[in-house]
């Protein structure tokens, strides 16, 4: 397993983008993160009671790694149809749980307008601070796997094009952090690393991916006017 600890700062050099805060003081930001919270709940539960195998954090990588380089209507087409083969679901099964679709449908066009928020206050889906940090770089590494699969997806619908190299790069960047050790490797005199630190490395790591979608979507996204209609 790649050692999350002594692995991110080669990340972030790789991908040469600056790693700032992540503005927790803003109030916008902390009363937006309840609602996103909540919504998140929400989410969890309909997929929970379709049977979704898969976290919510994944989820919402698929999703965004979708519309990174597809229009909104493909990206949605794409993205029920892989969690409902997941879920194992037979037409007759899919009537019942209108209810649940429907909020699967309405997180979808939230993450869609966050991915288009011209303040760029786009957030990845994950726990909150008051969760152990292990589990929430676990969640980070659930996303990234969701995004590199669903960009996977999207470039396969167009014959693999080759995508630009500051999005391949951020995408290899994705898939370490998906492998890394959630903890952190002991030091060379055997200690682990210690709560602070984890804590520092987990929001550095969060924004990294924070702005990295951000960047992927910016170069990826379909340019025909057409195309970027339907994104809007």
């Amino acid at each position: 397993m790649v050692n999350i600890l002594g692995e991110w700062p080669e990340v972030a050099r790789a991908v040469r983008t600056p790693v700032g805060p992540l503005y927790t003081r803003n109030p916008t930001r902390v009363i937006s993160q309840i609602f996103v919270n909540l919504s998140l709940q929400n989410l969890d539960s309909a997929l929970s009671q379709l049977n979704v195998p898969l976290s919510v954090s994944e989820v919402h990588g698929l999703c965004c790694g979708l519309l990174c380089a597809q229009t909104s209507t493909a990206a949605k087409t794409h993205w029920f149809t892989e969690l409902l083969d997941a879920a194992s679901l037979a037409a007759a099964d899919i009537a019942p749980m209108a209810s649940q679709l429907k909020t699967m449908d309405d997180w979808f066009g939230q993450t869609l307008s966050s991915l288009n928020d011209t303040d760029l206050e786009f957030m990845p889906a994950l726990p909150d601070d008051e969760t152990p940090v292990g589990v929430r770089v676990r969640a980070l590494g659930d996303f990234c796997a969701g995004f590199t699969y669903g960009i996977g997806l999207a470039i396969a619908q167009q014959g693999n094009r080759t995508l630009p190299d500051d999005s391949r790069e951020i995408i290899e960047d994705f898939q370490a952090i998906d492998a890394a050790d959630p903890v952190g490797e002991a030091d060379d005199e055997g200690e682990s690393p210690t709560l602070e630190v984890q804590e520092n490395v987990y929001v550095e790591l969060l924004e990294f991916v924070r702005v990295g979608v951000l960047l992927v979507l910016e170069e990826c996204r379909p340019t025909t006017k057409a195309a970027q209609g339907s994104l809007s």
